[in-house]
């Protein structure tokens, strides 16, 4: 009987460690960023990332790091998020479409030239 209840004890003990171990993993710094490929533009003030599945990736921040990558192979990594875009034409009922973007933290150059299908 004793056993059956130390052995209990031990095994309740370890569901409640286990996830809290994992949890700790996930959120720890840098958990919440993606890393995404492809070819870097930029227009209208807007900076944009093509991967080789041709999905547009909006980008935001990282002016200073992504000007000098126009038009190159680069790898991304940043904080997911969404922005909300105005699409109100002028005298319409309001209206907005929720955007999902990247708030870029670091970029590593690939390539002089795009291989992605955004080329």
């Amino acid at each position: 009987m004793r056993k059956t209840v130390m052995l209990t004890v031990v095994l309740m003990a370890s569901a409640v460690w286990l996830p809290a171990q994992d949890a700790a993993k996930t959120s720890g710094k840098g958990s919440d960023l993606e890393t995404i490929e492809g070819c870097l533009r930029h227009s209208e003030g807007q900076y944009t990332l093509i991967d080789d599945t041709n999905t547009i990736h909006h980008l935001v921040g990282g002016a200073k790091l992504l000007t000098h990558h126009i038009g190159h192979e680069v790898e991304i990594t940043g904080k997911p998020g969404t922005r909300t875009l105005d699409t109100t034409p002028a005298g319409v009922a309001s209206a907005a479409v929720v955007q999902p973007i990247i708030e870029v933290k670091s970029v590593k150059h690939i390539a002089d030239t795009c291989k992605s299908a955004g080329n």
